[in-house]
């Protein structure tokens, strides 16, 4: 039986905070000095590495939790407000000095040909002029798609089913392609879809996460094993490890969020503006 209402879901709320945390841990670990513990230092790089994943997670499963009176106009421009706006204002300094004043390395051979007009506006619809700030026109393509997921979740429940071999196309894809923000859309998509399908079968999936935890654990611990000895590629192991963690991590938060009380919440709140924030301490070239 599917759970209805839309109950503040604290555990998921806990794994936000643990989610941001991890974000930063990614970003930090490549710049710390490992050859002491060389192992060590894969192994928290690669349980670390692309933890946006949970974000998408999560974001899947709060969309899907709150979707009860869902409202296309009202639901865009609360994203406007609580999202693009906020990336649009934290970008003008990374534009300004990537247009006006050093390159940015790593750009297409014919960027800089272009007028600054539209420099600053292949930043802005990529991401490109902040390491981490692929992650808003990635989401935003989901915010366009919204009216669609809704449509699954109420009219077309077996299209759920597709999480499986998409989940299959992400490993064999990667997550960086010549699209830009299509490419990890696509890459994404079953992780948001499975946060929407737990959200879904709130009272299921729980249950069916505690029988078949070893199981998730197993592929978990594969995943990061193939990633850390750094097997060739494809397939591409994130996604696996990563989906299979948030669905245990679902699971144990759930069961035991109250050992950590509300000590994370406040980075839970902020989450999202420490992810803008902390993109301008990275080194930037």
């Amino acid at each position: 039986m599917q759970t209805q209402g839309a109950a503040f879901q604290q555990h998921i709320h806990v794994f936000r905070g643990i989610a941001i945390l991890l974000i930063v841990c990614a970003h930090t670990v490549p710049s710390l000095d490992w050859s002491a513990h060389p192992l060590l230092g894969r192994v928290i790089d690669a349980v670390a590495n692309e933890s946006s994943i949970f974000f998408f997670f999560i974001a899947g499963y709060l969309f899907q939790h709150l979707s009860t009176r869902f409202k296309f106009e009202r639901y865009l421009v609360q994203k406007l407000k609580t999202v693009i706006l906020p990336y649009l204002i934290l970008s003008i300094p990374a534009i300004i000095i990537f247009v006006l004043i050093v390159e940015r390395v790593g750009m297409w051979p014919w960027f800089y040909d272009l007028p600054a007009w539209q420099k600053a506006l292949m930043f802005l619809l990529t991401g490109k002029h902040l390491a981490p700030l692929w992650f808003v026109p990635t989401i935003s393509l989901f915010y366009l798609a919204a009216p669609l997921f809704v449509w699954i979740d109420r009219r077309f429940v077996r299209g759920y089913w597709a999480v499986l071999p998409l989940l299959v196309l992400s490993a064999w894809l990667g997550r960086d392609g010549t699209h830009g923000p299509l490419d990890k859309a696509i890459y994404l998509l079953p992780v948001y879809l499975l946060g929407m399908v737990v959200s879904h079968f709130k009272d299921e999936a729980l249950q069916l996460i505690r029988r078949w935890w070893m199981l998730l654990a197993a592929v978990a611990f594969v995943s990061l094993m193939a990633d850390v000895w750094d097997l060739p590629d494809p397939p591409y192991y994130q996604v696996p490890m990563k989906a299979a963690l948030a669905l245990l991590m679902t699971r144990l938060l759930w069961w035991r969020h109250s050992v950590f009380g509300t000590r994370l919440d406040y980075i839970a709140d902020i989450s999202f503006g420490i992810f803008f924030v902390h993109a301008y301490m990275l080194d930037p070239v």
